[in-house]
């Protein structure tokens, strides 16, 4: 058994590493931001726009990474993302004023698109097609550890100054490392078949507007959870911790999320998931004008992760059922672009909200998104019948917080070129 995962992780090894490095840095900076935003006074929409300008950095990344990646090989293409998202991590400290962190945001999120699609296909060229599910699995471990890790970081030293920003700039420069010294052969970047948004909305009503549903959560979530949790009384360190279990939990639902959504309907299944976490967090809104035990928040923190972590991979899964696989990469490709509409507009609607009427909104706009879907799906479930179990495709976890994977999703078609890898 360990032989055949040193088997296995051997020739990805240094991608892992590099990809723990820069998510590491790259989630520290996610917490820093906001916290510096809160203690330079700064109002909770403005904050809201500032961080909701990474995910649209990241959506236009998503598509145009993969032509400087083509243009320059991926190992120039990852250093240089690399570099410049150093030095943006230092240059956050120099021009502390909205509109060059808005920039600043945007320019960030291109290039962890860029460098999280440069790692992704070299994975999958070092992959066979029996092992990419295998790699994937690993590769998200090696990802939520990484963001849960360095959010935790941001207790290290004083959010005011600029040591944080410093320990950010230096996990990803050190990134390079291991990618630059690899010895690994260019991956192959095949164009990819051409799917129209129309088309996959009448494929899956209910994998398009989940993906923009899950984008909204996840997007709300990462950028001003921190910042919710510091209005409700939690110290820094403790509004690390929480964000930390969110993570964490949304990595420990995923097998059993999965589990159930191959056995059951997986609209259901997601229904269910939603509303329940939906309606507990709805009620603890309630709560917190008085003393909510850290505790009971944290159980939350884990439920809660778990179902926003869930809906992204759910929704693949649901669109992928219902279209032929060779157009599963191209949909992939426009899941990831109404995602990332989401993750831009949900910050800006959550900071709007609580800008109004204060931290309890924040539970309350995300209640209000989760349970909404959530009986918008059981109405489609009603008039739409349900998939056998044998025209399933198999459920397969994926990142929420970056849900680019694509390329090691063992349901998308076989690796052109393997004898690629198998040379090296």
């Amino acid at each position: 058994m360990a032989q055949s995962l040193r088997m296995l992780l051997a020739p990805v090894k240094s991608l892992l590493g590099g990809t723990s490095a820069f998510m590491a840095g790259n989630s520290l900076l996610g917490v820093v931001l906001p916290l510096r935003m809160e203690a330079a006074g700064y109002p909770i929409a403005l904050t809201g726009l500032i961080m909701a300008a990474y995910y649209l950095g990241l959506a236009f990344g998503g598509f145009k990474a993969k032509h400087i990646i083509l243009r320059i090989g991926h190992i120039r293409a990852f250093s240089t993302f690399a570099a410049l998202t150093a030095a943006v991590c230092l240059a956050y400290a120099f021009f502390f004023n909205p509109v060059a962190w808005v920039i600043l945001r945007m320019i960030n999120g291109f290039c962890i698109a860029g460098m999280t699609n440069s790692v992704e296909s070299w994975l999958n060229d070092r992959s066979s097609n029996e092992t990419r599910g295998r790699v994937l699995g690993y590769y998200m471990l090696v990802f939520y550890l990484a963001i849960a890790v360095g959010q935790t970081m941001v207790n290290i030293a004083p959010v005011e100054g600029s040591d944080l920003l410093m320990i950010a700039a230096v996990l990803i420069g050190l990134s390079l490392i291991p990618i630059a010294l690899t010895r690994l052969g260019e991956p192959n970047l095949s164009e990819l078949r051409v799917l129209g948004v129309k088309k996959l909305f009448e494929a899956s009503r209910v994998g398009v507007i989940g993906a923009g549903v899950a984008g909204i959560l996840v997007g709300s979530f990462y950028a001003l959870g921190v910042v919710f949790a510091r209005q409700i009384g939690l110290s820094v360190s403790e509004a690390a911790i929480f964000m930390s279990t969110v993570v964490l939990g949304g990595l420990a639902a995923q097998v059993p999320v999965g589990m159930l959504a191959d056995r059951f309907d997986r609209r259901i299944v997601m229904s269910c998931i939603l509303i329940a976490v939906g309606a507990s967090w709805g009620l603890l809104s309630i709560s917190i004008p008085g003393d909510v035990p850290l505790i009971l928040l944290m159980a939350m923190a884990v439920a809660f992760g778990g179902a926003i972590s869930s809906v992204y991979p759910l929704c693949v899964a649901q669109t992928f059922d219902r279209l032929d696989r060779k157009y599963y990469v191209a949909a992939s490709g426009r899941l990831l672009m109404v995602y990332s509409m989401g993750a831009t507009a949900g910050p800006l609607l959550a900071s709007f909200l609580m800008s109004l009427y204060g931290p309890r909104s924040f539970f309350l706009f995300e209640s209000a998104i989760a349970v909404a879907y959530a009986f918008f799906v059981l109405v489609i479930v009603k008039t739409g019948p349900e998939l056998p179990v044998e025209g399933r495709e198999k459920f397969v976890p994926l990142p929420d917080i970056s849900p680019v994977a694509m390329a090691l999703d063992p349901r998308t078609e076989p690796n052109r070129h393997p004898s690629q890898a198998e040379q090296r």
